[in-house]
């Protein structure tokens, strides 16, 4: 790559985005379609030529801005936050992507004329709304906060890991020209592996060293290790065909539960602002505005589809799950775009020749659009969903509300008893460790293919016994871990079968005691199979060397066994704590929280009828129960105003309230 055309490309772009971000700002309008814009701007197909040399460089930065952005993204969630919204996430994300991917089935078999197989590609390009993008779009006009966005959020996330197995059936519909459940199963399970290595051993380990380095007072070192997890993960999931923003983003709900979180938070900022610009602009790059004319009818068409249909679905799908009405409403408008995710379909069925140039361009040409209007959709969600409410029927309304209280008081009421919990818990831990397992061998396995050569040829040569030792030796922790949850699963096992009326009896012991003993030699058989199954392909061929390797193993675990059980009561304890503990959070914050009070901007126009009069004459918190806790004025920020500050054309309000007060102040400040 040559040096000076590098800095060159990278010079036009950031002048570009430069431009593009004040004059955006200046009148109010979505930063994001304007990098879009730059990028078809400077882009190949327009001014007689490209003015970026070599986009392939310039491709990696925008990478580099999807790490950022979504690592930022899950920095502002948490597990818990997850745990909490996944009755409503889940449901709505397989409801959506199962319908879309249907109807655009039928568009392209029906309305298009195209094969059944191009069809599917199409249908599963517009399934996945886009996060990268809606994270964006969402930070610019300031709603990070509303209520309704983090529905939006957990929704495209669980949409992005549904994804992994539509391209697995896809794939294997070309290659065998059948629906391989096989190939999808395997890609699940491959998936949900990767999910549970990073998640228990990112909040095992992540948290504790970032709050371990948070104590050398050095804002540079916290955020290199930071970064430095990040990216690892990325390039894990990116090696492994899963999606790399989805790396970043669970490396970022790690780094959510250490108590440094907004140190690393800014600052990770402004690199998240230069490196998520660069990528826009790589979108406005790809399009072609001579073959988006060409395929105007059917990109028109398509987006029509996209914006109506997951409009409606995860309008419907949040309904059902006992979501509000208004809330539901600015999900599914929120949620009616799609993203890159469209482009990686349309170029995996290009590169099997499965479908031709229309999908791709079609597919490109429906997100940019979607991409552009969604700013003004999310905007006109408010209003619109305010209107819905209003003009909806009484019964329609005291219906919805009567179904959300009740799947409120049924997700409360079906809380388990104290043994049902201790069964859950010890069964999701002796599963989760037996994953864990799992994760340890099959990475050894991934590891065997590697040629050491270069490294050492005596490595090279004994490369299968180094790793076998390795990966059954980080087993032996997990095996007494599961030896004695096993143990507790029995116990509450028992305790859930013995009636209470006899639970003193020596009967009742005996009959404890034995199921105890028969749950952890079943796990220790059950994990011995595992690890013999998983560890096939890197076992050593030598008798003696399995042999030595075993006597090894036994004598670490009996020598090793108490501290490896303090440790595994340590590790409990960590991660009861990370899922149990709130974040530290000031007192306002956490009745917000609570309460659903949440902030939201709002610019003044110059027919504003608040123009010109004091905050004391408005009195927004007696006539509304919203409160200004700040405004944004040339640049500037005034932070708790006093009453008698007047309002001005072209202020930001920082207004604090629910949803319906925060409605009910914009309605009086005109």
């Amino acid at each position: 790559m040559d040096t000076t055309s590098f800095f060159q490309d990278l010079a036009v772009i950031l002048v570009a985005v430069g431009i593009v971000s004040a004059v955006f700002m200046r009148f109010g309008w979505p930063k994001v379609i304007g990098y879009i814009l730059a990028g078809v701007v400077i882009g190949k197909h327009t001014l007689g030529g490209s003015l970026v040399i070599n986009q392939s460089s310039i491709d990696v930065f925008g990478q580099i801005g999807v790490v950022f952005l979504m690592f930022t993204l899950g920095l502002e969630f948490s597990l818990r936050k997850l745990k909490k919204i996944g009755h409503v996430i889940f449901p709505t994300a397989l409801l959506d992507m199962t319908v879309m991917i249907w109807a655009g089935h039928f568009v392209g078999t029906k309305v298009f004329g195209w094969g059944s197989v191009q069809s599917l590609f199409l249908g599963a390009a517009i399934s996945d709304s886009a996060t990268t993008l809606l994270a964006k779009t969402i930070n610019d006009m300031g709603w990070g906060t509303r209520r309704f966005t983090k529905y939006i959020f957990g929704i495209t996330i669980t949409e992005d890991i549904l994804c992994v197995g539509v391209i697995a059936l896809l794939t294997g519909l070309v290659r065998s020209g059948t629906m391989r459940v096989g190939a999808v199963a395997y890609s699940m399970g491959g998936l949900l592996l990767f999910l549970t290595g990073v998640t228990v051993f990112g909040l095992l380990l992540v948290p504790r060293v970032l709050n371990r380095v948070a104590r050398l007072k050095d804002d540079e070192s916290l955020l290199l290790t930071m970064l430095g997890f990040c990216f690892l993960v990325s390039f894990i999931a990116a090696k492994l065909n899963f999606s790399l923003a989805m790396g970043a983003f669970l490396v970022g709900v790690m780094g959510a539960e250490s108590k440094p979180l907004k140190r690393i938070y800014q600052q990770c900022m402004p690199l998240r602002t230069m490196f998520s610009a660069i990528f826009f602009v790589t979108i406005g790059l790809l399009v072609d505005p001579a073959q988006m004319l060409a395929n105007g009818p059917a990109i028109l068409g398509v987006t029509l589809l996209v914006i109506c249909g997951k409009s409606f679905n995860c309008t419907l799908g949040a309904l059902l799950t006992g979501q509000d009405l208004k809330n539901a409403i600015q999900t599914g408008i929120g949620l009616a775009q799609i993203g890159e995710f469209a482009y990686l379909v349309a170029l995996i069925g290009l590169t099997m020749k499965a479908v031709d140039s229309s999908v791709y361009q079609i597919a490109v040409g429906v997100s940019v659009l979607t991409t552009v209007l969604n700013p003004f959709l999310l905007r006109a969600s408010d209003p619109l969903s305010d209107w819905v409410v209003r003009k909806l029927p009484l019964r329609w309304k005291e219906w919805l509300e009567t179904y959300s209280n009740w799947v409120d008081r049924f997700q409360h009421s079906s809380a388990p008893s104290a043994t049902m919990k201790a069964i859950r818990f010890n069964l999701t831990l002796v599963l989760l460790h037996l994953a864990l397992v799992a994760v340890v061998y099959i990475s050894a396995g991934m590891l065997a293919r590697v040629d050491y050569t270069r490294f050492s040829p005596l490595i090279e040569e004994n490369k299968k016994m180094l790793l076998w030792s390795a990966a059954s030796l980080l087993a032996v922790p997990n095996a007494i871990f599961i030896f004695f949850r096993a143990r507790a699963l029995g116990g509450a096992v028992a305790d859930a079968l013995i009636p209470s009326k006899v639970a003193a009896t020596l009967w009742a012991l005996s009959f404890r005691r034995i199921t105890r003993l028969l749950f952890s030699v079943s796990s220790v058989v059950v994990l011995f199979f595992e690890s013999a199954m998983l560890s096939g392909t890197i076992m050593p061929e030598q008798g003696w060397a399995r042999g030595l390797v075993g006597v090894t193993l036994l004598l670490v675990g009996v020598l090793g066994w108490k501290r490896f059980r303090r440790l595994g009561a340590e590790s409990l304890e960590t991660l009861r704590n990370v899922l149990a503990a709130e974040k530290e959070i000031g007192l306002a914050e956490s009745a917000a929280e609570l309460l659903d009070i949440h902030s939201e901007r709002l610019r003044l126009g110059r027919t504003a009828a608040a123009c010109g009069r004091s905050l004391r004459e408005l009195d927004l918190r007696a006539l509304a129960g919203a409160s200004v806790i700040g405004i944004e004025r040339e640049g500037r920020t005034l932070v708790n105003p006093t009453p008698d500050e007047r309002l001005e054309p072209g202020d930001v309000l920082l207004l604090l309230g629910d949803d319906r007060q925060i409605a009910e102040a914009r309605r009086l400040i005109g």
